[in-house]
């Protein structure tokens, strides 16, 4: 008898832990939308804030942080803060715009797609990587396809980018997202899509600077 309650305690237990994580993980889903949001909202004010920074024809030089259709010298790294709004990324097949903060850490990722560190500054030539929760802000993104469109903008400008892949790789593997002679952008989030938990899988989709567009940080009616 004593045996039999103690399994029943132990499954009880096991049964209200299961629940609190539950509980837990809704919960913290419920609350990104909002944080994701709101650093959205910094973005727009930040944009409508700033100076008009960029007026120029294809007969100035692109400025630093930005890469020509004919490469050049590798641009020099903004001075950004782990925390920092630098952007919006906007996924037209999703009807999704999301904003870009500097860093991967949870605090980051709870606001937007955290723009790794280590990687090229958007639009720059080398590998730009940016990392979002599968189930927040790149919900959806593995029903992107090859061509589909991704924008992208930053105090540097607006960068299109044209999906020329994705694949699944192990997410304790190292090494996998690869440097690039040209200027790349590497969505990453985790696999599978519905896995309940911490997945175990990584999913990279892959895109190729289509062209720079100048843009304003303050935006036209």
């Amino acid at each position: 008898m004593k045996k039999r309650s103690g399994l029943v305690i132990a499954v009880k237990l096991v049964f209200v832990l299961s629940l609190c994580v539950l509980l837990y993980s809704a919960f913290q889903i419920l609350k990104a939308p909002v944080e994701a949001r709101q650093a959205l909202r910094e973005w727009e004010k930040k944009r409508e804030e700033a100076p008009n920074i960029y007026h120029y024809n294809e007969e100035t030089p692109l400025p630093d942080g930005m890469a020509s259709p004919a490469g050049g010298t590798p641009p020099s790294k903004p001075a950004y803060t782990e925390g920092d709004i630098i952007g919006e990324i906007y996924l037209p097949k999703l009807e999704k715009r999301i904003a870009i903060v500097e860093g991967t850490e949870r605090p980051q990722l709870k606001k937007g797609a955290g723009h790794d560190k280590g990687s090229a500054p958007i639009g720059a030539i080398g590998n730009s990587v940016l990392a979002g929760h599968r189930d927040t802000v790149f919900r959806g993104l593995g029903t992107l396809q090859k061509d589909d469109r991704i924008e992208v903008e930053t105090a540097e400008g607006k960068f299109i980018y044209i999906v020329t892949g994705s694949k699944i790789v192990d997410g304790d593997a190292r090494g996998v997202i690869k440097r690039s002679d040209e200027a790349v952008l590497t969505l990453i989030t985790c696999y599978p899509f519905t896995y309940v938990g911490s997945a175990p899988d990584r999913y990279l989709l892959t895109a190729v600077l289509l062209r720079e567009e100048p843009v304003s940080l303050s935006r036209q009616p």
